[in-house]
């Protein structure tokens, strides 16, 4: 299974103050229908007039996106993204937000806590407190995106073919940044706020499906003393003394050992990616007409959660929706995938 990440959007505040989304965007593709997935799109880009050298999704017209929309439907993949509206957020909202995130890392240690471990996690709480805005935007919308992905994929595709679970790799668009930024970037906080997130809160599972093939690769092994030691060493960051939980899920392997960032232009996965983000994109900015983004709900998997992010927290949180978004919500929820196989066709009681 490959997982196909990129983002549309600058993550700046519009100058106009109107709303102006930016977003991060997965495409999940099981390696079973990825070959003819991708030879079939391949085809339709092709077959487009007026593109020259790499398609855009900003370059679509409606009936070109609603034709890529009803190609990828067809297909058991999913697409999973995050969204924030640049027009909330302020370099004052974010700042303050960081501030709030670099200090929630260092609340609880105390000096009973080995010295190494204060010195690692105030290392990381200066790495947020030093990143550019827009790219800390980016990278936590990125992080809510790993994390959402890999709960989702894991339990969609163990009911369906458990067998993908055994190897999962992540191709990231690195647009115009180096590979020394991305890096950064990812082991800096995507890594660690992922690793933490997974000690709090184990991976849901569901009870009697087959993760053979997932906890083969991805589940820590008690027999690695150095994992064990990174095991401890968590555990004490994120003040977790109860010995006999679960080891849990070996997050760096999972999202370290088959990882690449490359140019779109390389990917044909990136540039399916890149314009169903710019799609969605251009949707949510009114920049595409309904008939070019109304059936873009049947490449999501049904979710009760909120895909649209704010960092303010004087503002409302509940949820509501506003302006353009009010339009879209509706197609974006309408002919969802569901997460659970109907009833007798497999495991349905969900475990947590």
């Amino acid at each position: 299974m490959r997982i196909y990440i990129d983002e549309a959007g600058p993550f700046i505040v519009p100058p106009s103050g109107k709303s102006l989304f930016s977003l991060v965007l997965a495409v999940v593709v099981p390696s079973s229908v990825e070959g003819t997935l991708f030879a079939e799109f391949s085809a339709l880009r092709d077959s487009w007039p007026n593109q020259e050298g790499e398609v855009k999704g900003s370059k679509l017209d409606e009936p070109q996106a609603a034709e890529l929309v009803e190609l990828v439907s067809r297909y058991d993949v999913f697409v999973k993204f995050f969204a924030t509206d640049m027009s909330k957020n302020s370099d004052a909202v974010v700042e303050a937000y960081k501030s709030r995130q670099a200090d929630s890392i260092t609340a609880s240690l105390t000096p009973e806590h080995h010295p190494q471990l204060i010195a690692q996690l105030h290392g990381f709480a200066d790495a947020i407190r030093r990143m550019p805005n827009q790219l800390f935007l980016q990278a936590e919308l990125m992080i809510d995106l790993v994390l959402a992905v890999v709960e989702d994929s894991t339990l969609y595709y163990v009911q369906r073919v458990p067998a993908e679970l055994g190897s999962i790799e992540w191709v990231i668009d690195r647009k115009d940044r180096t590979l020394t930024e991305m890096e950064d970037t990812w082991s800096s906080l995507v890594l660690p706020m992922s690793e933490g997130h997974f000690a709090r809160m184990p991976l849901p599972c569901l009870r009697g499906a087959d993760y053979s093939h997932f906890d083969d690769r991805y589940q820590i092994d008690a027999n690695d003393k150095e994992m064990m030691r990174h095991v401890k060493w968590v555990r004490e960051a994120y003040g977790m003394h109860d010995v006999n939980r679960p080891l849990g899920l070996n997050s760096t392997r999972l999202l370290s050992e088959q990882r690449q960032f490359v140019d779109s232009a390389a990917s044909t996965g990136l540039q399916l990616s890149d314009i169903l983000a710019g799609i969605l994109r251009r949707a949510l900015n009114d920049r595409l007409q309904r008939p070019g983004w109304k059936n873009f709900g049947r490449l999501l998997i049904a979710d009760r959660r909120t895909p649209f992010l704010q960092f303010d927290v004087s503002r409302d949180g509940s949820g509501r929706m506003y302006g353009q978004i009010e339009k879209v919500w509706p197609a974006l929820k309408a002919g969802n995938k569901e997460m659970l196989v109907p009833v007798g066709a497999g495991p349905t009681l969900p475990s947590y």
